[in-house]
């Protein structure tokens, strides 16, 4: 005979600690879940305005950066090479951060460039890595790494206009699913919380 046939049984589903804890807080939850869902939306429907501020809020930042760097080598008391290494990634990263403020979007497809040359970089160290010194689990994923790293870096150096639109495609729609599923979530918490 079953516990739920007895008419005594009453008791309510057993709900782990943590996830009482992140249920009494499914707002937050429910407020992530929006916030997520929008931003996606606003990617699809405006994705070079997007760009654009993505670009400039990276260039503000790494403005800001430069000038730290560089006020915290002037007022080191060390007079070694890491002083001018401090001032010289300052200065590197306010010119570069001016560079991008005057054409972000050209930036943009430089920033694409760059991440392509990257992953090409990476996935051939990947492969080599794998054949020359092999990881003791095996050399399977690391050839299957090196292999993407090579396809997608490639594509984003021979096509890099059209890369990154689909990227931005593919992280519009990223968001839209994480968005999506918080929402479920915040409501499956909100089902999860004690009666008071």
């Amino acid at each position: 005979m079953s516990d739920r046939a007895d008419p005594s049984y009453d008791s309510p589903r057993a709900v782990p600690a943590g996830l009482a804890s992140l249920a009494e807080h499914w707002g937050l939850v429910l407020a992530y879940g929006v916030v997520t869902l929008v931003l996606g939306i606003v990617l699809v429907v405006w994705p070079d305005s997007t760009v654009t501020v993505f670009t400039v809020l990276l260039a503000i930042q790494l403005i800001v950066a430069g000038i730290f760097r560089i006020v915290g080598a002037l007022k080191m008391h060390r007079s070694d090479g890491m002083r001018a290494l401090v001032g010289l990634t300052g200065g590197v990263a306010l010119i570069v951060g001016l560079l991008i403020l005057r054409d972000p979007l050209q930036s943009v497809l430089v920033l694409g460039m760059i991440l392509g040359v990257f992953w090409l970089f990476v996935g051939i160290v990947d492969i080599l890595g794998a054949i020359v010194a092999p990881p003791p689990e095996g050399r399977g994923w690391q050839l299957f790494s090196g292999v993407l790293g090579i396809l997608f870096g490639g594509f984003l150096v021979v096509y890099t206009d059209l890369s990154l639109r689909v990227l931005i495609v593919l992280v519009a729609i990223w968001l839209m699913v994480a968005g999506v599923l918080a929402l479920i979530a915040a409501f499956q918490l909100r089902s999860l919380r004690p009666a008071r």
